[in-house]
């Protein structure tokens, strides 16, 4: 079983098509259609389902596609033992929340580009948590930097990196930022700020705040973007609940205070995930080393 044919095939996945596989990995489609059918007798199963225009890749298709990306792991793997002055090169897809893209993310990518500088890195904004498991699930990124709760979920390895709260932040002006301790009675009597309501109080593990939050704010503004939300604070349009580091920056410039809510406990973690049958390529390997050097510091 040839290698390259397996390289093939995973690039027909991720295009849907033989023809843009074919175009990205410099092949006729001739050659395309060739190396398919030689892995397709080597298995003795018919991996795509030809539908009109469309392909499908068939059930014995995606058994097909953890291993091949095993195999094609190791054997990058295996092809670096040769010296470490061999220097990486591939891509690394990336999914990420808006918050921590914006918050973290930055500096560790500019760290891993400095030390891998000819790895291509692509990164896909993600809503919540749930829209990056579906990119994992189908194969669309390697990884997935995203801000959860500790419970373990189904067909995801996770990494924890670093524990993280929310807070309610206001406008210096704002009266309640003189209040030594503020009840969520009281923050529910101002203009609240959230982000992505509908999936928002599901992230919470502490039920009780869940409930009471669910209860008495009934937010002013709904957002999908926490960076907005965060400006919207600073001008005085309300109350914001967003994560600590994500507010940290503007709370030491003087920009916006946080306020001292006892109720609230609403403690996340900043994390990666995988796909439990992900392989592990060179690339993601260098960055969960990254990860781990990065929050020792």
């Amino acid at each position: 079983m040839e290698v390259r044919n397996l390289i093939t095939f995973l690039k027909i996945i991720e295009t849907g098509s033989f023809s843009k596989a074919a175009e990205q990995l410099t092949y006729s489609q001739s050659t395309v259609t060739v190396q398919i059918q030689q892995l397709e007798e080597e298995i003795g199963v018919q991996l795509f389902d030809r539908i009109g225009k469309k392909i499908y890749v068939t059930e014995k298709g995606h058994e097909l596609e953890a291993y091949a990306q095993q195999i094609i792991a190791l054997t990058q793997q295996a092809a670096a033992i040769g010296g470490e002055e061999q220097e990486l090169q591939g891509t690394l897809r990336l999914a990420c929340l808006d918050s921590p893209f914006t918050a973290v993310l930055p500096d560790i990518l500019r760290e891993y580009h400095c030390a891998h500088p000819k790895v291509d890195i692509i990164v896909k904004t993600a809503d919540n948590v749930f829209f990056a498991e579906r990119m994992l699930s189908q194969n669309e990124v390697d990884l997935a930097f995203v801000v959860h709760d500790q419970r373990r979920t189904k067909n995801f390895i996770k990494t924890i990196l670093k524990e993280a709260h929310y807070v309610f932040v206001a406008a210096p002006t704002r009266p309640l930022t003189k209040k030594p301790v503020v009840t969520l009675a009281e923050i529910a009597e101002n203009d609240v700020i959230i982000t992505n309501q509908q999936f928002y109080f599901s992230d919470m593990s502490n039920e009780y705040t869940k409930n009471t939050l669910a209860y008495l704010i009934k937010p002013r503004f709904d957002l999908w973007n926490p960076i907005a939300a965060m400006e919207l604070a600073k001008l005085d349009c309300g109350i914001a609940l967003l994560a600590s580091y994500l507010v940290e920056d503007a709370v030491k410039k003087g920009e916006l205070c946080t306020l001292n809510v006892p109720e609230l406990d609403f403690t996340v973690w900043l994390q990666v995930l995988r796909h439990e049958q992900k392989a592990v390529t060179p690339q993601m390997s260098a960055f969960y080393k990254l990860l781990r050097e990065y929050y020792k510091k």
